[in-house]
């Protein structure tokens, strides 16, 4: 009896490390420290809630997608946390292990809300979110800096705005979140990115451009939703930005089209966005 109880106990203690194990891998410490490098790698990717065009839920294919481009710095988007419909896995946390990044999640409405995550090969010194002013679905805005060196700290924002067919106001939406960016005075960097559901041509983009500049200019705009549209055919929407400041230059940006060279299946496109990339450099 008393051996039964045991093996009850050690089943007991070991069967939540099995199961985190499982499911979110195990935590390894970033790859990067402080550097005295100069040139980086940004991208920006709404991941669907990690479900694919072929309608299946698969993190891992997330994380190879992001892997394609191996990005210093990575704004994510449509993050779950916790919820049912999504195995409740913590995705923000999963794909910090997988990819071997710091991370920051905030959810929009409660811990296993959807929300934006920031994740870095470099620390996160500070960390903050927002509840964007939101008539439908609620919205966030999070605001993280990353210490690249003693010498250059970065203002990292993510957010993802709300549909104007939902007859959201994004006027009001762009307002609150360059009222976040300009009340930064740290006087480091600053990159704002995310799905802005906003074609290049509103007024509410032409405002941000005011205060930020795209780092798309001077390079071929790809559309980015939706990601799958047929063999032949491009995706119709360029809602998806990289914003910055302070940067020494742009080296490229572009959208990444295809994840697996020479095939265009459903099976390869792990989210209905496309991710934007843009590679800058600092003095």
């Amino acid at each position: 009896m008393k051996k039964s109880y045991n093996i009850i106990i050690l089943i007991l203690f070991f069967t939540p490390l099995i199961t985190a194990f499982l499911m979110y891998g195990i935590c390894e410490f970033p790859v990067e420290s402080p550097t005295s490098k100069t040139e980086f790698k940004i991208m920006t990717y709404n991941i669907h809630f990690g479900q694919g065009y072929d309608d299946k839920l698969n993190l891992e294919r997330i994380a190879q997608n992001i892997l394609t481009e191996d990005p210093d710095i990575l704004g994510l988007q449509e993050v779950d946390n916790g919820r049912i419909t999504t195995q409740g896995i913590d995705m923000a946390l999963w794909l910090s292990n997988r990819l071997g990044m710091h991370f920051f999640y905030f959810p929009s409405e409660n811990e296993h809300q959807g929300g934006c995550a920031l994740l870095s090969k470099y620390p996160i010194k500070s960390t903050v979110g927002y509840l964007i002013p939101s008539i439908s679905s609620q919205r966030v805005l999070i605001h993280g800096v990353v210490e690249i060196s003693s010498s250059l700290n970065l203002d990292i924002f993510v957010t993802h705005l709300g549909l104007i067919n939902w007859s959201e106001d994004m006027t009001a939406q762009v307002d609150f979140v360059l009222s976040k960016t300009n009340a930064v005075t740290s006087g480091n960097p600053k990159i704002l990115m995310g799905d802005f559901n906003l074609e290049n041509d509103t007024v509410q983009i032409q405002t941000i451009r005011t205060f930020l500049s795209d780092t798309m200019d001077g390079f071929s705009k790809g559309n980015t939703f939706p990601s799958f549209v047929g063999l032949y055919d491009i995706p119709e929407e360029s809602i998806d930005y990289i914003f910055g400041t302070g940067y020494s230059s742009v080296i490229n940006s572009y959208v990444v089209r295809d994840f697996i060279p020479g095939i265009n299946i459903p099976e390869e496109f792990g989210s209905d966005h496309l991710p934007v990339v843009t590679v800058l450099t600092y003095s």
